[in-house]
């Protein structure tokens, strides 16, 4: 419905920083939607899954080396070190 794309929208003007039309959508906004498993379409969902597999690789380097400053030439995971 009409209540669900506004938030879509208000989601994904937050990620890209577009304060004028983020509908008030905030961390904690998004954070109880995600408690809820809310669909945030087939967009959000595509830029989401990559996004959560680097952050799992950054916990990886983070365990191994102590600290999360991976430098942009990391062999291991060359995507990780631009990210």
């Amino acid at each position: 419905g009409r209540w669900v794309n506004t938030q879509r929208t208000g989601y994904k003007n937050y990620i890209a920083g577009n304060k004028q039309k983020n509908y008030g959508m905030c961390e904690e906004r998004i954070n109880k939607l995600k408690s809820i498993d809310f669909n945030w379409g087939k967009e959000a969902a595509s830029k989401q899954q990559p996004w959560d597999e680097m952050f799992e690789g950054l916990k990886l380097f983070k365990a191994k080396h102590g600290h999360a400053d991976v430098p942009s030439t990391y062999a291991d995971n060359p995507k990780l070190g631009r990210w």
